[in-house]
């Protein structure tokens, strides 16, 4: 089933629109409207008490009319082995701390992929200047740390906690500003750690799952995509990502993994499900090391230069802060500009007219 590629520039304005519409008509009105175009698949797949296996296949059954694809697209090929081709450029295992709910182990590779053939084609279609994508994480639950970011040179992506106070308004005025948004969704990792209230939970049953999704989605406007908080345990989680990424593709937002373990099933439930799905490259900050920080930064740099675009992670850490800062303001100076995740969205867009314009011989 090929995903269907959507404008990049509308999908959070007519997403906000109809979800203010939604909200007057009630809550529970909000429920039934939002869920409608997946509950047949979704809601009927992910009930309590079945197994995973007869989860993903039902799911995968109601939501793409066929079998989990194990074939990739043009696109989604091209970002497999781009993806390769990343996770060979980093020479050494990134140490992953523990609040990240991460498990520092290579990315598993499913499919035989062309590590080389995927740097290939991103160059061919990389920008003059290479693009980098810098998201900061766990925001909104420190003020101080946001308005030290708003100061910074742009434009920056902002991944808001939902359960954070005042996030609409730092939200609107992330936007207001050229930043983009995303909602941090609350994930339960491996491990004891505690992603906060409403994190999603593999064993959760069918109507508590999507409730609390329609919570954490409702939490605030303004978002054009969704990125895991934590999730090393949920996103290992076949049946329950089928699930999610069926109502995030019903709301016009892509997601994004942040691969906090080597398991994640996110990559193959969008396929499932025609999800539109991007990963993160680098964490930027996985200690509290400045050093640490600075040298993924170098990382970050060849990764675009060698791919056209990077995506880096961060935390608003005052020691992160401290290195990025001057980082960002120099940047432009080095050959790179400063892009938003919306960027992915046209990345994905130009490899879709890239393979609908290669021509293809009769079978």
């Amino acid at each position: 089933m090929a995903r269907t590629r959507r404008p990049v520039q509308s999908s959070a304005k007519a997403r906000a629109s109809r979800r203010r519409a939604i909200k007057r008509a009630g809550r529970g009105a909000a429920a039934a409207t939002a869920l409608a175009g997946v509950a047949l698949g979704a809601f009927g797949v992910y009930m309590a008490g079945q197994g995973a296996e007869v989860h993903a296949a039902r799911l995968a059954a109601a939501a793409s009319g066929s079998a989990e694809r194990t074939v990739l697209n043009g696109a989604d090929a091209a970002f497999a082995a781009r993806a390769a081709y990343v996770d060979d450029l980093v020479t050494q295992t990134e140490p992953e701390a523990a609040h990240l709910g991460a498990t520092p182990t290579p990315t598993p590779r499913s499919d035989p992929l062309d590590p080389g053939a995927g740097r290939r084609v991103f160059q061919e279609i990389a920008p003059r200047r290479p693009k980098i994508i810098v998201i900061f994480d766990d925001m909104g639950l420190d003020a101080a740390s946001f308005d030290r970011l708003m100061a910074m040179p742009g434009p920056l992506t902002f991944s808001f906690l939902p359960y954070a106070d005042g996030v609409q308004a730092m939200a609107d005025r992330a936007a207001a500003r050229g930043d983009a948004v995303m909602l941090h969704l609350p994930m339960q990792p491996i491990g004891g750690e505690d992603p906060g209230p409403g994190g999603l939970r593999p064993d959760m049953t069918a109507s508590e799952l999507l409730s609390t999704l329609r919570d954490h989605l409702d939490a605030f406007d303004g978002y054009g995509g969704v990125k895991n908080h934590m999730g090393s345990a949920f996103t290992a989680d076949l049946a329950g990502m089928k699930t999610v990424l069926s109502v995030l593709d019903a709301e016009g937002v892509f997601f994004l993994d942040s691969l906090t373990t080597a398991k994640s099933k996110a990559a193959a439930a969008a396929r499932a499900v025609g999800a539109q799905i991007f990963r993160r490259d680098v964490f930027l900050d996985p200690d509290l090391d400045r050093a640490t920080v600075f040298k993924q930064l170098q990382t970050v740099e060849k990764i675009a230069r060698e791919t056209g675009y990077a995506v880096a992670i961060a935390h608003p850490r005052v020691a992160t802060i401290d290195v990025i800062g001057p980082w960002l303001t120099t940047a432009p100076a080095r050959g790179f500009d400063l892009a938003t995740v919306d960027y992915l969205r046209q990345v994905d867009l130009t490899l879709a007219e890239r393979d609908r314009a290669r021509p293809r011989s009769d079978s």
